[in-house]
């Protein structure tokens, strides 16, 4: 956090010429982790589940195409298993009924540090492409079931079960359009690659990851 700070304010001394950019993002998401087996005879398929996030955000150029981006923001992660489950079960601690449609979800802020690239002159509509590393905190873990569709119970995971931080990628694809003098609207699609271990399981190390596609809107100011 303290380095996001000293970022903004580095940000606030470029803002002097009048090109730095601060701006919030709206976006929904899907997630899903890389499969694994549960229990020896329940093996559900894993589909990616919906969510919402959001984020904060400083653009800083660097050349008249490049600029970079720390972010902050949130976002929930994790699986859906839709078809539901042949026999009941536990799974990190909390029991599955059977037949139990349920949403495994992990709420991550998290702090992007992004290189983006426009494709075209910045101050008219244009593309853009960013790229770069985030670090995620779990902040909460849970587990919303639904069972015989009808009745949706929250249950919380014990965050021992989850790695406390997530290392991960992102790609970006947006457009950008100017609205006024000083502000820009922008549309963007987003990858998230995580590249570190999800679970903290005893005795057998998962290679589960998360994987996560967004789309989402939003605008930005010049200072």
């Amino acid at each position: 956090m303290k380095k996001l700070l000293s970022l903004v304010l580095i940000a606030l001394s470029f803002g002097a010429v009048g090109q730095t950019s601060i701006g919030v993002r709206g976006a929904i998401t899907g997630s899903t982790f890389t499969r694994f087996d549960l229990i020896e005879n329940i093996t559900p398929e894993f589909r990616f589940m919906p969510a919402a996030g959001g984020a904060v955000f400083v653009e800083i150029p660097v050349s008249s195409h490049i600029s970079v981006q720390p972010e902050l923001s949130y976002i929930q992660k994790g699986f859906a298993v839709r078809e539901g489950i042949n026999v009941g079960g536990e799974f990190l601690g909390v029991d599955i009924p059977v037949n139990g449609k349920v949403n495994f979800r992990s709420h991550y802020v998290e702090v992007p540090v992004l290189a983006k690239f426009h494709i075209g002159d910045k101050e008219a509509a244009h593309y853009y492409l960013a790229l770069g590393p985030s670090v995620g905190y779990l902040a909460d873990a849970d587990m919303r079931i639904k069972v015989l569709d009808i009745f949706p119970v929250t249950a919380n995971i014990n965050e021992n079960y989850y790695k406390p931080f997530e290392f991960s990628s992102v790609a970006a694809l947006g457009f950008e359009l100017p609205v006024a003098e000083k502000i820009v609207a922008f549309t963007e699609a987003r990858y998230t690659h995580g590249f570190s271990r999800v679970l903290d399981t005893p005795m057998v190390d998962l290679p589960v990851r998360s994987r996560t596609l967004s789309g989402g809107a939003g605008i930005k100011i010049k200072l």
